[in-house]
């Protein structure tokens, strides 16, 4: 039946085969370790598996991959301040449901007004 299950997982094939738009790069993995530095518990990817996979060059925007989330990919803010934040919210997250998503609702957008 669809729904969130329903969501396909990503794989790193499927992350290699994106056509990446300014601000965007792909990255290799290794910032994980910041994320976990950053993320405590009641944040939603606190404990969970993941890959970073992509950068904006211009912020501290990270694109990971999730191994195990409900969500296959979310875009993560990180701080780089090495602990959690006080706000379990923090580092801000958006969740993509698919590559596609991703890029029409965040790689799109950010191209276009970097562009401009």
């Amino acid at each position: 039946s669809p729904g969130r299950a329903s969501m396909a997982r990503v794989t790193l094939d499927d992350v290699a085969g994106l056509t990446w738009r300014e601000p965007w790069r792909p990255v290799v993995p290794g910032l994980e370790v910041e994320l976990r530095n950053e993320t405590g518990e009641g944040h939603p990817l606190f404990g969970q598996k993941a890959i970073s996979v992509g950068r904006r060059h211009d912020s501290d925007d990270v694109l990971f991959l999730l191994l195990e989330h409900p969500a296959p990919l979310a875009v993560v803010h990180l701080t780089w301040r090495g602990r959690p934040d006080r706000i379990g919210s923090w580092p801000h997250t958006t969740f993509y449901s698919s590559l596609q998503e991703f890029v029409d609702r965040c790689m799109t957008p950010d191209h276009q007004e970097f562009s401009t």
